[in-house]
């Protein structure tokens, strides 16, 4: 007998399938009608009941309902998640309306989502879920954010374990590097240490000396584990603390500053602050290299699946949030602006063939069914929001003052690629 959810998804069957076409440009079909071929905006529907957790808790029913086997994809869930980005929404119009408080409460300051405490919880809930599922994921450097496959292809390297992924991650490291114009003896800060593979790569491959703040435990114990070099401190911190301390101790300023993959975290209440303590911890002549996920328009409110089961309290930050008083312009200047975003589609990809190639190695009481299905749509869902170019991969290189007119001999900036 089915139970009271399937029931009254059943009686709202037609309304909400004309909803998903008209919104998501997603088209139901019924497991018990199901063709041979089915097209890449049609999804299988195994429980009517996805259609009354869509009308009563909207965009975050439909991962949900995922997880939970509610609905299948006609042909992958890339394509599916591709076409509901690139039509519209799933979101419903009654819930914009609560969309519409949170985005009035954050920008007059009622709320930061980006709090010191709400930072803390984000570490714990992602980026301390389990270095096994991590290490079979992820490169031999364990680079959590994008990769850099400018020339590579996804055959596997010579001489290493993944594949392009691999290489394509190492371009990565190295073009922080050269982008930084570092030179032996340079100190360097880096803001969110991730599991320590790029400040050990900085210290070893660039001769430079290191200190990388970060929240997760799990990082601090991988990186002195695997990634410890004798020119590099790494410490359990959170940003704000750290500059504030190393402003009010007078320590020496730093050559660099890097930011791989924490800006989403910073959020853009905090931007003006975030930029301005910066400046106040590097040289006048040094440079600051800002490597984040940034959004097609300035919409403050995360998707409301991935602020559940990913990351909480994360903020993609539009292009006019860099440029608002205290940040990017006005303190700054903008040395050069790289976009790469499409990397990101093939490096989600490579992750998710990673993670399922692995998963027989990996404790099935610990990592479910229903979890690998939150997996898929996490990484599948980022790599179609990056293909749709709803959502890129941003490198930003500042310079307090500008650089000087003999700086390298040229009279400039110029892109390392």
């Amino acid at each position: 007998m089915p139970g009271l959810e399937t029931f009254i998804g059943s009686k709202l069957k037609g309304p909400v399938q004309r909803l998903m076409k008209w919104q998501a440009g997603l088209e139901c079909v019924d497991a018990s009608e199901k063709k041979e071929d089915l097209e890449s905006h049609q999804i299988v529907v195994h429980d009517d009941r996805l259609y009354f957790r869509i009308i009563y808790k909207g965009a975050i029913a439909f991962g949900e309902a995922y997880m939970d086997g509610d609905w299948t994809p006609g042909t992958k869930l890339f394509d599916v998640l591709k076409k509901g980005i690139e039509t519209g929404s799933l979101e419903s119009r009654f819930q914009a309306f609560f969309k519409f408080i949170q985005f009035f409460a954050a920008n007059l300051g009622l709320l930061n989502p980006q709090s010191i405490f709400r930072s803390r919880k984000v570490a714990k809930m992602h980026y301390d879920l389990g270095n096994d599922l991590y290490e079979k994921m992820l490169c031999s450097h364990m680079q959590y954010t994008c990769a850099y496959w400018k020339g590579c292809n996804d055959l596997t390297w010579t001489g290493n374990m993944v594949g392009g992924l691999e290489q394509a991650q190492r371009q990565k490291l190295d073009l922080i590097g050269r982008k930084l114009k570092l030179k032996p003896g340079m100190r360097v800060l880096e803001l969110g240490g991730g599991f320590g593979g790029l400040s050990y790569y900085l210290c070893t491959h660039f001769g430079v000396s290191v200190h990388a703040c970060d929240l997760s435990v799990e990082h601090e114990v991988y990186s002195k584990e695997h990634f410890n070099h004798e020119n590099k401190t790494f410490e359990i911190i959170d940003y704000r603390d750290f500059l504030k301390r190393h402003i009010r101790e007078g320590t020496p300023l730093f050559d660099r500053v890097v930011s791989v993959g924490m800006m989403e975290h910073v959020g853009p209440r905090n931007f003006p602050n975030f930029f301005r303590q910066i400046r106040k911890v590097i040289k006048p002549q040094g440079l600051f290299l800002l490597h984040t996920i940034g959004n097609s328009v300035d919409d403050r409110n995360q998707d409301p699946w991935f602020e559940k089961y990913v990351f909480p309290g994360a903020c993609i930050p539009g292009p006019q949030t860099f440029f608002q008083p205290g940040c990017i312009g006005d303190g700054w200047k903008l040395e050069d602006w790289h976009n790469f975003g499409v990397d990101y589609k093939r490096t989600c990809q490579a992750w998710w063939d990673n993670s399922i190639a692995a998963r027989g190695e990996l404790p099935a009481e610990k990592y479910d069914e229903r979890f690998w299905r939150m997996w898929e749509y996490y990484l599948q869902g980022s790599a179609a929001g990056f293909a749709a170019r709803s959502i890129h991969l941003w490198q930003f290189v500042l310079s307090p003052q500008g650089l000087p007119d003999d700086f390298e001999g040229r009279g400039g900036y110029e892109r390392e690629n």
